[in-house]
């Protein structure tokens, strides 16, 4: 289990609210949240692309409820303080809006770039391609 937030009191209600405050604050009018059987989730809209992450629904495994729900409210908290960072990074100009969430951003089909580049057909592609050196400066 991860450590940060491992004790959080704070209730997914209040994470998700700060995540949609975080995301007012840098320019983005439209997000959403939701749940589904495979897990809860936010997305937004930003210049005509939309965006996802998905926060997996942790596993029963004999929990207790309150250990459930804590681990829930643990993985909310972590994801409120990465999309706080990201977007500092964003911010200070480490790295580009599309460049830090290029993976959430969503394809015609729903999916993500991320899981389009998980498809099996994509990985054998790439462990077939001739990679660049690390640290060379040139990923072309």
């Amino acid at each position: 289990m991860a450590r940060y937030a491992k004790n959080t009191t704070v209730p997914v209600a209040r994470s998700k609210q700060k995540i949609e405050e975080l995301l007012v604050s840098y320019g983005i009018e439209e997000s959403f949240s939701g749940r589904s059987p495979r897990g809860d989730g936010i997305g937004w809209k930003y210049k005509g692309k939309v965006y996802k992450m998905n926060v997996p629904i942790p596993p029963r495994d004999g929990k207790t409820e309150k250990q459930y729900e804590q681990e829930l409210r643990q993985r909310w908290r972590i994801l409120f303080m990465s999309m706080k960072m990201k977007f500092e990074e964003i911010d200070a100009g480490v790295i580009s809006f599309e460049d830090q969430f290029l993976a959430q951003m969503c394809l015609p089909d729903g999916s993500t770039v991320a899981d389009f580049m998980k498809l099996p057909e994509n990985i054998t592609r790439l462990e077939k391609t001739k990679m660049p050196k690390l640290l060379s400066g040139n990923c072309k």
